[in-house]
Parts: C-alpha cells; sequence; structure tokens
C-alpha cells in the first residue's frame, strides 16, 4: 500500500510540473492581452468545468489528471484570422509572441530553482566524504555485517590510527590489502573495538578492499544567502549536464543509452522518493529541468520549434508560411506520439515480463 501510495504521489508531482509548465504560457499569454481559451488539467472525458465571471477562459479538469494543455486563440496557423483581433495569438507582437513560448519552459526552470531553494531551507547541505565516518546500510554477507557493525555506528579509529572523516576511513580501508583491521566504533554514546577483514569488492567495474558499508547521510544548515545562491546556480550547472549528455547520445559516444519514457520515469522516481523526502525532491527537481530542455529542442510541435520560427520570422521580417507549418506541426507531433507510444509500450512490456518472472 505505501509503495502504491508512493507511485501515486510521483505521477501527482510530474503532472505538476506540466502544470506548472502551462501555467507559464497561460500567464505570460493574458499579460499580453492573448485570449486564452482553455486551460486543461488532464485529459480524457471532462469531469469539471468553469468560467470565471468575465473572462474568457475555460477551466477544466479531464477523468485522467496527467499533463496539462493551454489553448491560445490564433495559434494553429491555419486558423482563419481577424486582423482586428487584438487577442489573438497571430496578432501579437512577435516579442509578445517569443516570451508567451519561452514562458513554459522557464516555468520549469523556476520551479526547479525553488525544488534546490526548498531542500536547502528545510534539509540543509549534504556533506560529502568531509563528513563523519558513520555507517549508514550494513550489507548482508559482507565483512562489516560480521564484525557486528550497525547503522548508526561511528568509525572513530582504526588500528590506533583517528578516522574523522569518511574519506580518512576509506583510505585506510582499502590500504589495508585484506589484512584484519582492529576497529574502534561509537555506538549509542559508548566506545566499542571489534575485528573486520577487508575484501575485494568490485562495484560499478572499480576493485578495491571494503567491507560492505555505506555513509549516513549527514547535513548542515546552510544561510539564507546561500540558500539562493544554489539555488541560481545549481539548475544551471544541471542544465548544463543534461545538455551534454544529449550532445553525447546524439553523437552516439553513449551507445547503451536508452530513452526513458513515463513508466521507467516514475518508477525511478519513485524508488528515490522511497529513500525520503530529500531524494524525491532531488529527482523530481531533476525531471523538471529535463522538461525544460526537452521543450526547447528544435522540433516543431515543441516550444523550441515554435521559437526557431519565431527567430526566423524575427530575422526575415515575415511569417513562415502557414501551410509548411501546419504541415511541419503535424509531422513533427505524429512523429514524438509515435515514439512515445513505442517507449511506453516497450517499458509496459519490461515491467510485466518482470512481474511474470
Amino acid at each position: 500500500m505505501e509503495k502504491l501510495l508512493t507511485i501515486v504521489g510521483v505521477v501527482l508531482a510530474i503532472s505538476l510540473l506540466v502544470i506548472i509548465h502551462e501555467f507559464g504560457h497561460y500567464l505570460v499569454a493574458r499579460a499580453f492581452g492573448m485570449r486564452v481559451l482553455t486551460y486543461s488539467i488532464g485529459f480524457g472525458p471532462v469531469i469539471a468545468r468553469w468560467r470565471p465571471r468575465g473572462s474568457e477562459t475555460i477551466f477544466q479538469i479531464a477523468a485522467i489528471p496527467l499533463l496539462a494543455y493551454v489553448q491560445v486563440a490564433g495559434m494553429n496557423p491555419r486558423e482563419p484570422n481577424d486582423p482586428h483581433d487584438r487577442g489573438s495569438y497571430q496578432n501579437a507582437r512577435p516579442i509578445a509572441r517569443l516570451l508567451m513560448i519561452a514562458a513554459g519552459p522557464l516555468a520549469n526552470y523556476l520551479a526547479a530553482s525553488l525544488a534546490v531553494f526548498a531542500l536547502l531551507v528545510f534539509g540543509g547541505e549534504h556533506l560529502d566524504a568531509s563528513a563523519r565516518a558513520q555507517i549508514g546500510d550494513v550489507i548482508a554477507g559482507k565483512p562489516a555485517a560480521a564484525a557486528g557493525f550497525r547503522t548508526g555506528d561511528t568509525i572513530v579509529s582504526i588500528d590506533g590510527t583517528a578516522t574523522p572523516t569518511w574519506r580518512s576511513m576509506l583510505e585506510r580501508v582499502r590500504g589495508s590489502r585484506g589484512q584484519p583491521l582492529r576497529v574502534q566504533f561509537e555506538r549509542a554514546g559508548s566506545t566499542q573495538e571489534t575485528t573486520v577483514i577487508p575484501q575485494p569488492l568490485d562495484i560499478a567495474g572499480q576493485q578495491f578492499f571494503g567491507i560492505g558499508i555505506t555513509q549516513r547521510a549527514q547535513f548542515r544548515p546552510v544561510s539564507m544567502r546561500r540558500a539562493v545562491g544554489d539555488a541560481i546556480v545549481k539548475p544551471a550547472t544541471m542544465t548544463a549536464e543534461i545538455v551534454d549528455m544529449l550532445s553525447k547520445i546524439f553523437r552516439r559516444q553513449i551507445k547503451d543509452a536508452q530513452l526513458m519514457g513515463p513508466v521507467r520515469m516514475v518508477q525511478e522516481t519513485a524508488q528515490q522518493a522511497s529513500k525520503g523526502w530529500r531524494d524525491g525532491l532531488l529527482a523530481v527537481m531533476f525531471i523538471s529541468l529535463q522538461l525544460f530542455v526537452m521543450n526547447l529542442l528544435p522540433i516543431p510541435v515543441l516550444d523550441g520549434g515554435r521559437l526557431l520560427m519565431l527567430a526566423y520570422e524575427i530575422t526575415l521580417r515575415r511569417k513562415p508560411n502557414a501551410t509548411v507549418e501546419t504541415r511541419l506541426l503535424q509531422g513533427s507531433m505524429l512523429m514524438m506520439l509515435g515514439l512515445f507510444l513505442f517507449v511506453t509500450s516497450r517499458e509496459l512490456y519490461g515491467l510485466v515480463r518482470g512481474w511474470l518472472s
């Protein structure tokens, strides 16, 4: 039941990111006087619909609360257009249309920045290997388990040499060459001693001596100024890493990379969320940045494609041919839908096969 609730929460969180994306489009469209016809949360049969008094926008909630969309008057290039209609997208200034299209991805970027800020303010800064050598997990069947270590123990010395940090402890264990080590550790305020014999371990293709423990996550408070600074810098750094990875995939430098569909995205995010709210929020933040980057790809049906067409219009001072633009939008929409169905069906097949095996 707990796992199901986690998955439902993750699905709603990802849906919220899409709703935030569309809300960015909505706010800027209204700011520039464009007429928003529909703001829909979810898809499928409409279960609730209302229009505020004096508003031209119909707000609705559909039966399947995934995704969202905003319908702005004049967005379809083949749609009949009254040149005197000041609320039409087609009649808005190019800069207004550009900002409206860019507002969706930017809303996802801002959401990621707010997530970083919230993590630091409410959760503190994660300490790395310079933190105390406090044990998180003890892996069953490994030397640490045989020696009697438990989660929460803090290693203070090895063979009489102090190990004040996780890094110094690792250096002593990895340099042991498999010789027995006399380890002093703290548990519940008392100091105890045991002997552990490191063994060769192979993790991610790297071989070294270890005892089979993981570091316990430790955090410390940060100042408000630091939280604001990291909320600006870290999303930019992560965005650069996502772009670099996409570039390597396209150049086939990463040959085994596979596209991640909604099923795997929910699975991996739920797995992170099960570790704690910090890991869950980090995963959602990463997805928000992925939405930011992916929506800016120069594919006609995505925001990046529309921005490219607007750049064409601003540079050459003429609008793209409506017929060509429509065919590009329709073709790319079919391509994206086909890709979505292919990736989703592949992931569902793998999921069902895993259940049956």
